[in-house]
Protein backbone atom coordinates (compact mmCIF):
# COMPACT_ATOMS: atom_id res chain seq x y z
CA UNK A 1 0.00 0.00 0.00
CA UNK A 2 2.72 2.39 0.57
CA UNK A 3 4.71 1.40 -2.19
CA UNK A 4 1.01 2.19 -4.16
CA UNK A 5 0.99 5.50 -2.51
CA UNK A 6 4.41 6.63 -3.04
CA UNK A 7 3.93 6.07 -7.04
CA UNK A 8 0.14 7.78 -7.46
CA UNK A 9 2.14 10.94 -5.55
CA UNK A 10 5.01 10.26 -8.28
CA UNK A 11 2.39 10.91 -10.91
CA UNK A 12 0.54 13.61 -9.34
CA UNK A 13 3.74 15.72 -8.95
CA UNK A 14 4.43 14.96 -12.73
CA UNK A 15 1.09 14.89 -14.11
CA UNK A 16 -0.94 17.34 -11.78
CA UNK A 17 0.90 20.66 -13.43
CA UNK A 18 -1.81 20.08 -15.85
CA UNK A 19 -5.14 19.54 -13.90
CA UNK A 20 -7.72 22.68 -13.67
CA UNK A 21 -11.56 22.85 -13.05
CA UNK A 22 -13.21 24.17 -15.30
CA UNK A 23 -12.71 26.59 -18.52
CA UNK A 24 -10.08 26.09 -20.98
CA UNK A 25 -6.26 25.70 -21.29
CA UNK A 26 -4.44 28.06 -23.21
CA UNK A 27 -1.29 26.78 -25.02
CA UNK A 28 1.09 27.76 -28.68
CA UNK A 29 2.93 25.50 -30.69
CA UNK A 30 5.97 23.82 -29.55
CA UNK A 31 8.49 25.32 -32.34
CA UNK A 32 8.14 28.84 -33.91
CA UNK A 33 7.45 27.40 -37.46
CA UNK A 34 4.29 25.19 -36.63
CA UNK A 35 1.56 26.58 -38.95
CA UNK A 36 -0.75 23.45 -37.97
CA UNK A 37 -2.29 21.44 -35.39
CA UNK A 38 -0.19 18.10 -33.80
CA UNK A 39 -3.91 16.65 -33.14
CA UNK A 40 -5.35 13.59 -34.67
CA UNK A 41 -9.09 13.38 -36.09
CA UNK A 42 -9.75 16.96 -36.03
CA UNK A 43 -11.62 18.93 -38.99
CA UNK A 44 -9.46 22.18 -40.39
CA UNK A 45 -10.04 24.95 -42.53
CA UNK A 46 -7.66 27.11 -44.38
CA UNK A 47 -9.89 29.47 -46.46
CA UNK A 48 -7.96 29.02 -49.37
CA UNK A 49 -11.25 27.89 -51.67
CA UNK A 50 -13.16 30.72 -49.47
CA UNK A 51 -11.93 33.53 -51.08
CA UNK A 52 -15.01 35.13 -53.29
CA UNK A 53 -12.89 38.01 -55.18
CA UNK A 54 -13.48 41.00 -53.46
CA UNK A 55 -13.19 42.33 -50.00
CA UNK A 56 -17.12 42.13 -49.26
CA UNK A 57 -17.21 40.25 -45.71
CA UNK A 58 -19.14 37.10 -46.36
CA UNK A 59 -21.96 36.05 -44.19
CA UNK A 60 -23.51 32.76 -43.21
CA UNK A 61 -20.26 31.39 -44.23
CA UNK A 62 -20.71 27.40 -44.06
CA UNK A 63 -18.09 25.49 -43.23
CA UNK A 64 -18.92 22.20 -44.32
CA UNK A 65 -19.07 19.44 -41.71
CA UNK A 66 -18.25 21.93 -38.84
CA UNK A 67 -20.29 25.29 -38.61
CA UNK A 68 -21.14 28.51 -39.62
CA UNK A 69 -19.55 31.92 -39.37
CA UNK A 70 -21.80 34.77 -39.05
CA UNK A 71 -19.81 37.17 -40.94
CA UNK A 72 -16.21 36.76 -41.89
CA UNK A 73 -13.53 38.88 -44.33
CA UNK A 74 -11.20 36.70 -46.55
CA UNK A 75 -8.22 38.10 -47.92
CA UNK A 76 -5.01 36.71 -49.92
CA UNK A 77 -2.21 36.16 -47.76
CA UNK A 78 0.40 38.78 -46.99
CA UNK A 79 3.23 39.53 -44.88
CA UNK A 80 0.47 39.67 -41.98
CA UNK A 81 -1.58 36.26 -42.40
CA UNK A 82 -1.97 33.29 -45.01
CA UNK A 83 -0.34 29.99 -43.36
CA UNK A 84 2.58 29.07 -45.51
CA UNK A 85 2.42 32.70 -47.04
CA UNK A 86 0.18 31.71 -50.28
CA UNK A 87 -3.30 31.23 -50.27
CA UNK A 88 -5.75 33.46 -47.65
CA UNK A 89 -6.65 33.91 -44.46
CA UNK A 90 -9.29 35.18 -41.66
CA UNK A 91 -9.69 38.69 -41.08
CA UNK A 92 -12.13 40.43 -38.15
CA UNK A 93 -11.19 43.96 -38.04
CA UNK A 94 -12.91 47.09 -38.73
CA UNK A 95 -9.94 48.59 -40.87
CA UNK A 96 -8.33 45.80 -42.98
CA UNK A 97 -10.32 44.18 -45.38
CA UNK A 98 -14.27 43.91 -44.99
CA UNK A 99 -15.62 45.81 -42.28
CA UNK A 100 -16.51 42.92 -39.35
CA UNK A 101 -16.74 43.82 -36.35
CA UNK A 102 -16.96 40.50 -34.45
CA UNK A 103 -16.95 36.98 -36.23
CA UNK A 104 -18.75 34.46 -34.95
CA UNK A 105 -18.56 30.91 -35.35
CA UNK A 106 -21.39 28.28 -34.35
CA UNK A 107 -20.28 25.20 -34.23
CA UNK A 108 -22.68 22.06 -35.15
CA UNK A 109 -21.60 20.11 -32.67
CA UNK A 110 -20.45 20.84 -28.93
CA UNK A 111 -16.48 20.67 -28.95
CA UNK A 112 -13.54 20.44 -26.67
CA UNK A 113 -10.58 22.01 -29.10
CA UNK A 114 -10.43 24.67 -31.16
CA UNK A 115 -7.18 25.65 -32.85
CA UNK A 116 -5.57 28.21 -34.83
CA UNK A 117 -2.46 29.83 -36.45
CA UNK A 118 -2.96 33.22 -35.11
CA UNK A 119 -0.57 36.38 -36.83
CA UNK A 120 0.65 39.55 -36.81
CA UNK A 121 -0.77 39.33 -33.32
CA UNK A 122 -1.14 42.06 -31.06
CA UNK A 123 -2.36 42.60 -27.12
CA UNK A 124 -6.20 43.76 -28.67
CA UNK A 125 -6.96 40.44 -30.26
CA UNK A 126 -10.04 39.03 -28.03
CA UNK A 127 -11.66 35.28 -28.26
CA UNK A 128 -14.77 34.04 -26.27
CA UNK A 129 -15.86 30.67 -25.87
CA UNK A 130 -19.67 29.84 -24.83
CA UNK A 131 -21.71 27.17 -24.49
CA UNK A 132 -25.30 28.45 -25.20
CA UNK A 133 -25.30 30.90 -22.94
CA UNK A 134 -22.81 30.48 -20.80
CA UNK A 135 -19.57 32.35 -21.09
CA UNK A 136 -17.05 29.55 -21.07
CA UNK A 137 -13.77 31.52 -21.27
CA UNK A 138 -13.03 34.98 -22.60
CA UNK A 139 -9.64 36.15 -23.18
CA UNK A 140 -7.46 38.93 -24.64
CA UNK A 141 -4.21 38.02 -26.46
CA UNK A 142 -2.16 40.19 -24.29
CA UNK A 143 -1.50 37.21 -21.97
CA UNK A 144 0.08 35.33 -25.08
CA UNK A 145 2.40 38.81 -25.29
CA UNK A 146 3.36 38.10 -22.19
CA UNK A 147 5.26 34.62 -22.39
CA UNK A 148 5.83 34.42 -26.36
CA UNK A 149 9.46 34.33 -27.17
CA UNK A 150 11.08 36.70 -29.48
CA UNK A 151 11.52 33.07 -31.81
CA UNK A 152 7.95 34.18 -32.39
CA UNK A 153 8.47 37.29 -34.56
CA UNK A 154 7.91 38.55 -37.75
CA UNK A 155 5.89 36.26 -40.62
CA UNK A 156 7.93 32.67 -40.55
CA UNK A 157 7.21 31.76 -44.38
CA UNK A 158 9.71 32.30 -47.09
CA UNK A 159 7.16 34.24 -49.20
CA UNK A 160 7.83 36.91 -46.31
CA UNK A 161 10.49 36.47 -44.04
CA UNK A 162 10.76 38.00 -40.83
CA UNK A 163 8.30 40.52 -42.63
CA UNK A 164 6.31 42.50 -39.50
CA UNK A 165 9.22 41.94 -36.63
CA UNK A 166 7.13 43.68 -34.09
CA UNK A 167 4.25 41.51 -33.98
CA UNK A 168 4.11 37.77 -33.04
CA UNK A 169 3.22 34.42 -35.21
CA UNK A 170 2.03 31.36 -32.94
CA UNK A 171 -0.39 28.23 -33.47
CA UNK A 172 -2.82 28.70 -30.76
CA UNK A 173 -4.83 25.34 -28.98
CA UNK A 174 -7.23 25.87 -27.05
CA UNK A 175 -8.63 22.76 -24.98
CA UNK A 176 -11.52 22.96 -22.89
CA UNK A 177 -11.00 21.28 -19.10
CA UNK A 178 -12.50 18.93 -16.89
CA UNK A 179 -15.66 17.95 -19.37
CA UNK A 180 -16.62 21.46 -20.44
CA UNK A 181 -17.59 21.34 -24.10
CA UNK A 182 -18.32 24.97 -26.65
CA UNK A 183 -20.34 25.52 -29.46
CA UNK A 184 -19.91 29.08 -30.03
CA UNK A 185 -16.22 31.17 -30.22
CA UNK A 186 -16.78 34.97 -30.88
CA UNK A 187 -13.51 36.48 -32.34
CA UNK A 188 -13.66 40.32 -31.77
CA UNK A 189 -10.72 43.48 -31.11
CA UNK A 190 -10.45 45.65 -28.43
CA UNK A 191 -9.15 48.46 -30.77
CA UNK A 192 -9.21 48.85 -34.32
CA UNK A 193 -6.53 46.34 -35.37
CA UNK A 194 -6.91 43.29 -37.17
CA UNK A 195 -7.53 39.71 -35.64
CA UNK A 196 -5.59 37.69 -38.51
CA UNK A 197 -6.02 33.85 -38.14
CA UNK A 198 -5.51 31.05 -40.67
CA UNK A 199 -5.82 26.98 -40.16
CA UNK A 200 -8.84 26.92 -37.82
CA UNK A 201 -9.56 23.49 -36.65
CA UNK A 202 -12.10 22.19 -34.63
CA UNK A 203 -12.12 18.45 -32.44
CA UNK A 204 -15.09 16.93 -30.26
CA UNK A 205 -13.50 14.82 -28.40
CA UNK A 206 -11.45 16.18 -25.48
CA UNK A 207 -8.06 15.51 -24.46
CA UNK A 208 -7.13 12.00 -23.39
CA UNK A 209 -10.57 10.49 -24.29
CA UNK A 210 -9.06 9.02 -27.49
CA UNK A 211 -6.22 6.06 -27.68
CA UNK A 212 -2.64 6.74 -27.47
CA UNK A 213 -3.11 10.09 -25.51
CA UNK A 214 -1.20 10.23 -22.72
CA UNK A 215 0.12 13.26 -20.89
CA UNK A 216 -0.21 16.96 -20.79
CA UNK A 217 -1.90 17.96 -24.43
CA UNK A 218 0.06 19.25 -27.37
CA UNK A 219 1.64 23.00 -26.90
CA UNK A 220 3.42 24.78 -24.48
CA UNK A 221 1.08 26.13 -21.51
CA UNK A 222 0.40 29.81 -20.79
CA UNK A 223 -3.13 30.27 -18.95
CA UNK A 224 -6.09 28.16 -17.66
CA UNK A 225 -8.89 31.20 -18.61
CA UNK A 226 -12.16 30.31 -16.74
CA UNK A 227 -15.05 32.87 -17.91
CA UNK A 228 -12.67 36.18 -17.36
CA UNK A 229 -10.53 34.70 -14.79
CA UNK A 230 -7.46 33.99 -16.06
CA UNK A 231 -4.34 32.16 -14.26
CA UNK A 232 -0.90 31.96 -15.67
CA UNK A 233 0.39 28.60 -15.85
CA UNK A 234 3.08 27.78 -14.73
CA UNK A 235 5.78 25.85 -17.19
CA UNK A 236 8.29 23.40 -15.02
CA UNK A 237 11.98 23.85 -15.85
CA UNK A 238 13.38 21.31 -17.32
CA UNK A 239 15.23 20.69 -14.02
CA UNK A 240 11.52 20.26 -12.65
CA UNK A 241 10.50 17.78 -15.11
CA UNK A 242 13.92 15.54 -14.89
CA UNK A 243 13.45 15.73 -10.62
CA UNK A 244 9.85 14.22 -11.13
CA UNK A 245 10.88 11.01 -13.81
CA UNK A 246 13.94 10.62 -10.95
CA UNK A 247 11.02 10.14 -8.18
CA UNK A 248 9.58 8.05 -10.85
CA UNK A 249 12.22 5.50 -11.60
CA UNK A 250 13.41 5.37 -8.30
CA UNK A 251 9.78 4.06 -7.35
CA UNK A 252 10.09 1.57 -9.95
CA UNK A 253 13.21 0.34 -8.58
CA UNK A 254 11.73 0.06 -5.05
CA UNK A 255 8.70 -1.93 -6.35
CA UNK A 256 11.65 -4.07 -7.91
CA UNK A 257 13.79 -4.62 -4.86
CA UNK A 258 11.38 -4.41 -1.56
CA UNK A 259 9.59 -8.11 -2.28
CA UNK A 260 13.34 -9.42 -2.79
CA UNK A 261 14.42 -7.94 1.09
CA UNK A 262 10.56 -9.11 2.43
CA UNK A 263 11.64 -12.44 1.44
Amino acid sequence: MKKLSLLSLTMVVVGGMWAHAGGVLLTYAESPGQQTTTLSNASWINFDNAFVGSSTAQTNFAWSGVGTYDSISIIPANQYGGAGGSGYYAVQSQSVGAKVVTTTLTLDTPSSYFGLWWSAGDAKNRMQFYSGASLIADFSTQVLLNVLPTTYSGNPNPSFLGQNSGERYAFLNIYSNSGTTFDRIVFSNDGSSGFESDNHTVRAAAWGTLPGEDGPPPGIPVANIDGTTVSTVAVPETETWLMGFVAFALVLFAFRRRPEMAR
